[in-house]
């Protein structure tokens, strides 16, 4: 699905199919997430621009300009001048900075409010927003000192898990069995600010046991209307050894979330958090993620973020049956018409590449054209995430360069196909988990 410099198709026959809705949508974002979005959209929008990008996006469709930080007034100048209908935001930094609050008024945003995301911004915050809505989560204590920190690790028990308060990229987590460890994850967040002001808050909460699931929904701030599950692979490596990481693979349909639990989710979850920002004053208009554990019958949620997951959503939107653009504008204005999204009855699996070292330090500029450019086919994708074009060639700037996305009758299926793809096509320099897809 790669878009070689200058031109105006990617190579993926599917990248630009037919559209049915004359809309011109402004993408935000960079990544694999926004790449998959970008491709979903194209399918009935007939204008889809993202800002800024990456190299799966045919050039004619990037914008590299106006470039936005949490300033949004040059962006906000840009797109009312050049009459964009609808502005689809994928990171949560710009929704935590309240570009939604910018363009209110002026054009539909998909995503929420600042005071509404919130609920990624500050875990202390959502902590206290669960708590008041009944929503069922792990005990946790909120700590501004070491001494305070330290403290509150000798009231739960192993494993302990310490939180960064704020945004820090996926990587403000530490999960582990060793006091040690937890000390020192709290002394990095409170007085080596490694999180920055992220950091200036640590959570020390309860360890969850069980299996983990993630539920997207989407919201038009009355309703949440639930995606299918999907199940992410967090740690680097197989056998979930390793540091975490953003995501190293995610595979749907979720073998453990029945019918029944499903409902359940909506009613104690979703219904709940849904009232509760209508009860805060800050309805809830964009995609909500509730990161899931799941422990026999009993839901606990780890956390919500305020945007689409990264790479749940490369597995979900090749197998969602629906128009993506209309649902986003309704859900931006308030009138989401349906109740419950289709799915085609296929499974689907994404597996990560990323560049050796990471989640620490790694190599950018590696050669990923052989495997970008791989011709691919309706149930066989590659989206790119940390990409640039360089000359003629595909390379690599961040690292998660890439995901393999295949889907398949049963979830062995898919991943037969998504691993034959990756082992005949290697990159140097780069690595990926074998068992996506393979653990309960």
């Amino acid at each position: 699905m790669t878009a070689p410099e200058g031109t105006d198709e990617a190579i993926d026959p599917q990248s630009k199919p037919a559209c049915t809705v004359a809309m011109k949508i402004a993408l935000i974002g960079s990544g694999g997430r926004e790449h998959a979005l970008y491709w979903k959209l194209k399918q009935t929008a007939s204008e889809v621009h993202v800002f800024p990008g990456n190299a799966g996006i045919p050039a004619a469709d990037r914008r590299k300009e106006p470039s936005y930080g949490s300033d949004f007034g040059a962006l906000k100048e840009y797109l009312i001048s050049n009459k964009y209908e609808l502005v689809v935001v994928g990171p949560e930094q710009p929704l935590v900075d309240g570009i939604a609050d910018s363009l209110e008024g002026n054009i539909p945003v998909f995503g929420p409010k600042a005071s509404a995301a919130r609920i990624e911004g500050s875990k202390e915050w959502a902590k206290y927003f669960m708590q008041k809505y009944r929503i069922p989560t792990a005990r946790s204590i909120a700590c501004e000192t070491v001494e305070e920190g330290y403290e509150a690790l000798e009231q739960m028990p192993s494993p302990y898990v310490v939180k960064a308060d704020g945004l820090a990229a996926g990587k403000g987590v530490t999960v582990t069995n060793s006091i040690k460890e937890a000390r020192h994850a709290i002394h990095d967040c409170l007085e080596r600010k490694v999180f920055g002001d992220s950091g200036n808050t640590v959570i020390v909460e309860e360890f969850l046991k069980g299996k983990e699931a993630s539920v997207f929904a989407l919201c038009d701030g009355k309703r949440a209307v639930p995606f299918r599950a999907a199940r992410d692979h967090k740690r680097a490596h197989d056998g979930d050894e390793g540091p975490n990481t953003g995501g190293m693979g995610a595979v749907t349909p979720v073998e453990y979330i029945s019918d029944n639990l499903m409902a359940r989710i909506q009613k104690e979850v979703l219904d709940r958090a849904m009232n509760g920002f209508r009860e805060e004053g800050c309805a809830y208009r964009g995609l909500l993620y509730a990161g899931l554990m799941i422990d026999g019958d009993k839901v606990n949620v780890v956390e919500f973020n305020c945007r689409f997951g990264d790479p749940e959503t490369q597995a979900l939107l090749p197998v969602l049956d629906e128009d993506l653009a209309a649902l986003f504008l309704q859900c931006a204005t308030g009138d989401l018409q349906v109740d419950r999204l289709r799915f085609m009855d296929l499974s689907s699996i994404i597996v990560v590449v990323a560049a050796d070292g990471y989640p620490g330090s790694y190599k950018k500029g590696l050669d990923m054209t052989p495997l970008m450019q791989t011709e691919t086919e309706q149930d066989l994708l590659v989206f790119h995430a940390g990409t640039e074009m360089e000359n003629d060639k595909v390379v690599s700037t961040g690292g998660r360069i890439a995901g393999v996305v295949a889907s398949g009758r049963s979830v062995a299926d898919a991943r037969s196909r998504a691993y034959a793809l990756l082992q005949s096509n290697p990159v140097d320099g780069t690595f990926y988990r074998k068992d996506i897809g393979s653990l309960s």
